[in-house]
């Protein structure tokens, strides 16, 4: 239908005007010391979170508010609602990917880091969200792989250290 050809082409052009406004933030993240990068972490982060729709917007607030207040039904119902509405947005996929797997859901969980990273191949957060469900299941090799990506965009990331320290200590113990 007509609507929907008009709902895609204003999902593309929010996806690339979001784009347009991140690719400095990142280019500049990959090369900020250690000091100023939780700074420029949370413009990206603020950043990630505009939608370009009031109604967009509307639901990922209620839905982070949910959330905090560990509502996770509540929250994976405006996170619903908002992936519907708005399905090229990556913030409101890498909130549900959160959502589900505190929800122990993890199969849906990895399937919305899957569309976050479609949408955002430089979404560090759900990165991060990989590597934990990859040492959960053990799959210590495969978070090693997610770490190297997760520092190729974010040096400075803080789970790059406590992460790779735990993993080593459990691939260390393997090979004894």
């Amino acid at each position: 239908p007509r609507w929907a050809a008009r709902r895609r082409r204003a999902a593309t052009g929010m996806a690339a005007g979001q784009s347009a406004r991140l690719d400095p933030l990142f280019e500049r993240l990959k090369n900020v010391d250690a000091a100023d990068a939780p700074a420029l972490e949370a413009k990206i982060r603020q950043e990630w979170s505009k939608s370009g729709s009031p109604s967009a917007d509307l639901l990922l607030s209620r839905a982070k508010i949910a959330f905090d207040a560990g509502d996770h039904k509540a929250a994976m119902g405006h996170l619903t609602a908002l992936t519907d509405h708005a399905p090229e947005f990556a913030e409101g996929w890498s909130l549900s990917a959160v959502t589900l797997f505190n929800m122990g859901k993890v199969g849906p969980a990895m399937a919305a880091i899957e569309h976050t990273l479609a949408l955002e191949p430089r979404h560090f957060v759900a990165l991060e969200g990989l590597v934990l469900i990859f040492d959960d299941a053990g799959l210590y090799d495969e978070a090693f792989e997610i770490l190297h990506r997760i520092e190729a965009i974010h040096p400075h990331a803080e789970i790059l250290s406590k992460a790779r320290a735990r993993l080593e200590a459990k691939t260390l113990g393997q090979a004894l």
